[in-house]
This record gives C-alpha cells, structure tokens and sequence, in this order.
C-alpha cells in the first residue's frame, strides 16, 4: 500500500474520532430537527411538494428520509453527515495536490473541526461533492458523464449552489461548443447538469412566495450588504462574538477579522492573476451565495452556510495546485505565498470550531432534550401541551415522539413539522393566553401546560405584560430549561390554573 494512502487513512481516522466524539455528545436543535420530522412524516411526493416552502431542493431530505421511516433516533442523519465529511477528508488528504500545511489548516478550520460533521444539515455533504468535482474536473473532457453526476446532485443538495453549478455547466457547455466536440457521452452529461439546474428551479420557484422568512428585498441593499460582509468574516472567526454582541479580546478580534479579509480578497487577486477561468468561477459562485444572503436572509449568515461559500474557494484552488501553473511574475501569486495565505485564512478561523466543539461538551447546545426530559419525568401523558412558536418548538417535538403531543393553537393541530407560512408568523402575547385561558379549560378536561419559548419570553411586547394579574393568576412556571448555546431555543413551561 502506498505512503500516501497509509498516512490518508490515518489522518481521517484520527479526525472521524475527534468528531463523532462531538457529534455523540451534540443536542439536536430546531433546523436538525425539522429534517427529520418531515422524513418522518411525509411521503416522497408530499416531501417534493413541500420543498418549496423550505427553500431547499431535495437531495439530502432523500437520502435521510429511509432512515426516518425505519427508525425514531436521528442519530442516522448525524451519521450520514459525519461519514460524508469524513470522506471529505480523506479525499482532501490522498487526492488533493495542496501542500501538508493547507491540509491541515482546512481540516482544523471551524467547518470541518465542528459545524459540518457535528451539525448535521445538507450542507455537510456539499464538500464531499465537490472534491469529487474537483478530481473529476481535469477529467471532464474524458469522463464527461461522471462529472456530470456530482453536479447534479450539488445543485439539488442546496440552493446557495445554484450559481457554483450554473457556472461550470455554462464554461462545459462553451468548452463543447468551441472544440466541436459532440460525441454522446458529452451531450449526455450537459443534458444531466441541465436537468439538475432545472430540478432546483422547479421545486423552489415559489419559495419567495410560499416561505414567510424568504422574501426578495428589494431596499436597504446596500445595508445587507454590509451586514452580510461583516457576519460572513465575523461568524467564520468567532460566532459567538455576534451572539453575545462584544469582542472578547477587542484588538485581537479586530486583527483577526481584518486578516481574514485581507486574504480572502488576495486570494481572489491571486485567482484572477493565476487563472481567469478559476477566477470566475470562485466570483459567480460565492457571488451568487452573497447574493442570496444580500436579497434574502441578510441576518442569516451561518457558519456552515459561510464554509460552503469556502468550499468553492478550496475547489479552485485545489484545480490551481493541479495544474501547477503558478504566475512567477507576480509574487503575491506565487505557490509559496498562496500556500501561506490559504493557510493563514483557514487557520484563523480554527479557533471558532473550538470554541464550540469545547461548549457543545460543556452546556446545552438548546433546551430541547432538557425540557423533554422533565414533561417525561414530571408531566403526565394525557396532559395538554400548548404552543403558538412552532419553529422553536420542532426540536422538543421530535424528542417527545409517540410519547406527547404538541397542540399548535394558531393551527389547532398537533405539530409534526414546520410551516413557513403567514400562520407560522402569529404569536399570542400575554394578555391573549390569558384570554384563551377559558377556552382552554371548557374544550379539554385534563391538565393544561404552555409551553413557550425564550425568544418570546425576551420579546419587548411580552415584556410590557408581565404585570397582567390575568395571566399570573392563571399561569404558574414549573421550568425553565438552562441557557444554552443557541440561546433562543430554550423553554418555559407554564402549568394553567383555573382560577
């Protein structure tokens, strides 16, 4: 067995340890959640139908969705994401021409130390896709229909790749038509990355209309602008420093963050220097994500949804150490300087996935297992549970399965998983559980309890009615889940007394 391989394995041993440890020990919050439940809970055609109102196309939902029919753990999600990172991995390490340094620096950075294995989302097999397209890339022109396969299912694995997979079928397509080269298998593959794009436009078509959160904004552009360039440089360092509003250590926070600009933009410098083509592919493609996060979920900007912005930029680069072709002319564009500001880049971010690898063992990740634990021990299975915050309370729904029921008064339904609708939107204020209160009491007989979350709780409007003597007489609070790294998706859990 050769050298190389040898030591591939044992690195991704090594990391496959690390973090199954963290994925082990990691508490499964609303986003994870509401994969599961609608796997669980759907059929194939109900799921494809749905999508839309996710804003996600269909690939990963597929893949999870046998092991939510057969099983009630989501622990076979979390594999399936950590197995596609640990792939990941040793792809980088054996297939890869990236010096040792970069290696490590990109299997240290906070994506693949903690946010993609450990948080298990579609976007955890995007990296794994794309080193397959990475190594087939050189081998398109040969082997067309096999790098036609992983773009296919890229594109339909999130839409924040759209653009990355539109750019490469459009310099395919070029490619083809300037060699003349039209041979069936070619044709075959540009119909399959066509097919891909086309799926991801028929399913989410009308997501800006169907999803209440996902909405063109056409003001404050430029704004967002700012706000999105900000989180994307500040959360890749140190999320937390958004979550708990300060730098923990203000001037090397801010050298930090200003180091990761500085080299984010001179590795495009160096792109545009060594290779057009690459160039451009890196600017469509993390354009085209921006872009969304600039029209659309401007205060969303992720950790994970930053590294698949990331994960183009190492696609490109890994094509550049390939081919070798390095520009001698220019030494900000030389191998050994690029070698040392992609590893400076993503060894700046490595502090990040630290941090919440060292928190995830230490606090809860939410407060949904906690909460769940105590309506199991404390609260009897014929009780009323109300809600009116259904995506906060996804999380507690899959860990009360076929055990308690959650009844959604905006729906009058029992929650099985989320939608994004206008109805999704409501909540009932102090002073109108309190007058549901008599309502609650004439429709059921048995115990009542509220369930609320803490984004409700530190809302100003609640905040103004927590003198209502309605509500505190007929609403006493028998738990209050811990703190926990998502600091919103805790719980509180009121007992209703009809006084």
């Amino acid at each position: 067995m050769k050298k190389e391989i040898v030591y591939s394995i044992i690195i991704t041993i090594l990391y496959a340890i690390i973090t199954l440890i963290a994925v082990f020990k990691h508490e499964i919050w609303a986003d994870e959640a509401q994969v599961w439940m609608l796997c669980k809970h759907l059929s194939i055609p109900q799921l494809i139908n749905h999508l839309h109102n996710e804003g996600h196309p269909s690939f990963f939902y597929l893949l999870v969705m046998p092991f939510a029919k057969l099983f009630s753990d989501i622990i076979y999600m979390q594999i399936v994401c950590w197995l596609a990172m640990c792939f990941s991995v040793f792809l980088l390490m054996y297939k890869s021409k990236f010096p040792p340094i970069i290696k490590f620096a990109i299997i240290s950075s906070a994506g693949f130390l903690y946010f993609l294995p450990v948080i298990a989302r579609s976007y955890s097999i995007i990296p794994a896709l794309i080193f397959i397209s990475a190594i087939l890339y050189s081998r398109r022109k040969e082997n067309p229909i096999l790098y036609a396969i992983p773009l296919f299912l890229l594109a339909n694995t999130h839409a924040i790749m759209f653009g990355f997979v539109s750019i490469l079928a459009f310099l395919f397509i070029y490619e083809t038509l300037k060699e003349k080269e039209f041979f069936k298998g070619r044709v075959i593959s540009i119909i399959i990355i066509l097919l891909g794009l086309a799926f991801v436009i028929l399913q989410l078509h009308n997501t800006t209309s169907s999803n209440l959160y996902i909405t063109f904004q056409q003001k404050e552009i430029i704004t967002n602008f700012i706000k999105v360039t900000l989180f994307f440089f500040i959360n890749a360092y140190n999320k937390m420093i958004t979550v708990e509003k300060s730098l923990l250590c203000p001037i090397l926070d801010i050298i930090a963050i200003f180091t990761l600009i500085t080299s984010f933009v001179l590795l495009f410098v160096n792109l545009y220097f060594n290779n057009k083509k690459l160039f451009l592919i890196s600017l469509i493609g993390i354009g085209f994500q921006f872009g969304i996060y600039i029209f659309t979920y401007s205060a969303n900007t992720y950790v994970t949804r930053i590294f698949s912005a990331l994960i183009i930029l190492i696609f490109c680069f890994w094509i550049l150490y390939e081919q070798n072709d390095f520009n001698g002319k220019l030494k900000i564009c030389n191998k050994k300087i690029t070698t040392i500001i992609l590893s400076i880049f993503f060894f700046l971010t490595s502090y990040n996935g630290l941090n919440y690898y060292r928190m995830d063992f230490n606090y809860n990740y939410a407060g949904a297992k906690e909460t769940s634990e105590f309506i199991k021990n404390n609260i009897n299975k014929k009780a009323t549970l109300l809600i009116d915050n259904e995506a906060y309370m996804i999380s507690l729904a899959y860990y009360l399965q076929n055990e308690y029921e959650l009844l959604s008064v905006i729906r009058n339904k029992n929650l099985d998983y989320v939608i994004w609708d206008k109805i999704n939107g409501q909540r009932l204020s102090n002073k109108a559980w309190s007058q549901y209160a008599k309502i609650f009491s004439e429709t059921y007989n048995n115990n009542i309890y509220i369930i609320r979350s803490f984004v409700d709780e530190t809302n100003p409007k609640m905040k103004q009615e927590k003198l209502n003597k309605e509500y505190q007489n007929n609403f006493r609070l028998i738990f209050s889940s811990t703190p926990g790294i998502e600091p919103n998706e805790g719980y509180k859990i009121y007992e209703f007394k009809n006084n």
